[in-house]
């Protein structure tokens, strides 16, 4: 069966979501994300690198270098992550593995599947980073001084 993201762009949305959490103009090293997110570093560099491409992080080399977001947390949704990362969705692409299927061609899944797969489409496209660490932020207990 089909898993809606690739891991690889799993690990893009944590890291990217760890640098909307951070206060504006703040620079983080690659492994400072890998031990804040607990992300392989190795593995975490070369998504920064694809995320780097599509512009959606800023990278800065030398002492106290690092990365942030290319744009506003706001400006920056989850279907922009899992673009730099993989690339177009497939449009066909069938739940059950079997390559392509449509409403030509269905695989036993299709009718209940393909409006799913729309539904996640457009909640990739209207959830934002910034809408995320919102979220986070709301479950944290506060605390009194």
């Amino acid at each position: 069966m089909l898993c809606l993201c690739s891991h690889a762009s799993e690990l893009a949305i944590r890291a990217a979501i760890h640098l909307a959490a951070q206060p504006p103009g703040k620079l983080s090293p690659v492994h400072e994300i890998a031990s804040g997110t607990g992300l392989p570093a190795a593995y975490l560099a070369k998504i920064m690198r694809l995320l780097i491409r599509a512009g959606l992080v800023r990278a800065f080399r030398g002492p106290g270098g690092g990365v942030e977001l290319g744009r506003p947390p706001g400006a920056i949704s989850l279907a922009a992550v899992v673009h730099a990362v993989e690339g177009d969705f497939p449009e066909n692409t069938c739940v059950m593995g079997l390559g392509s299927c449509s409403d030509v061609a269905p695989c036993p899944l299709h009718n209940q599947w393909a409006p799913l797969r729309k539904e996640f489409h457009r909640l990739l496209q209207e959830t934002s980073l910034e809408t995320l660490v919102q979220t986070e932020q709301a479950k944290r207990p506060l605390v009194k001084s």
